[in-house]
């Protein structure tokens, strides 16, 4: 695929996380000119423009759709990686938990989606949106209730965002990871701890992902090797959410 996204402007948000990260760095890497939005500040490249927003707010959306647009020109790529979690046991829960993970986890999806296709759609762009959601939004562990419900969300808007989109030739799957090696860690000279050994042992490939295999994913959804799907949820999990429901039979 090398090369294979020159001449494409893509917006990631949540882009100094994990996930994020890696695909801005994929992106960058083949060609693409990247707008890398997030709260916290990142380090500019010939490719990629850091934009430091919000995106629960909705100003925010629009002040970084526009920084993209007049640095590379209009979105033809959106990746929503833009994400909290909060391990809050359910009967703590409060509703500024609540508010603040839907907000980011959620709406941030519905309306920088709405940008993105409104711009497409305007310049006549068949682009593609890449929602990043989890496996957790199927395999619910009860740690935090409201993350899970919010990446429940997120699966069920891709299916509504791709039927509403598709009139226009804008396609929006989504890419569901599972259990993944943390930022700082490499998969090669990590200490595992007792959690990732029990994490293991349940996904068949018996190993954490990481970051790299979940932008390749992102990529082709957002590619033309990808153009008869949408509406459609890949699951990146080393076989961990199958295993279970064979494990539930």
């Amino acid at each position: 695929m090398a090369g294979g996204f020159q001449n494409q402007v893509v917006l990631v948000t949540g882009a100094a996380g994990q996930i994020g990260a890696g695909c801005v760095q994929a992106f960058a890497r083949e060609g693409a000119k990247v707008a890398a939005v997030d709260v916290h500040p990142m380090a500019a490249s010939a490719h990629v423009l850091p934009v430091v927003e919000d995106l629960s707010d909705e100003g925010g959306i629009q002040r970084a759709f526009a920084a993209a647009e007049a640095a590379f020109g209009p979105v033809s790529i959106l990746v929503q990686s833009a994400a909290v979690y909060a391990g809050v046991p359910y009967l703590d829960i409060t509703s500024r938990n609540i508010d603040h993970i839907l907000a980011v986890n959620v709406r941030t999806v519905l309306l920088a989606g709405r940008v993105a296709a409104r711009s497409m759609i305007a310049h006549d762009i068949t682009g593609a949106i890449v929602n990043i959601t989890s496996t957790s939004s199927l395999l619910a562990e009860g740690i935090s209730v409201g993350y899970e419900a919010s990446k429940g969300a997120v699966t069920s808007a891709t299916r509504g965002m791709a039927i509403a989109l598709a009139p226009y030739g804008i396609r929006v799957n989504a890419v569901a990871p599972g259990s993944m090696v943390k930022a700082q860690e490499s998969a090669v000279t990590r200490q595992p701890s007792e959690l990732d050994s029990y994490e293991e042992q349940r996904i068949p490939l018996g190993r954490l992902g990481v970051a790299s295999e979940i932008a390749d994913p992102v990529m082709f959804l957002a590619s033309p090797a990808s153009s008869y799907i949408t509406g459609a949820v890949l699951y990146v999990d080393g076989g961990a959410l199958y295993a279970w429901k064979a494990a539930r039979r």
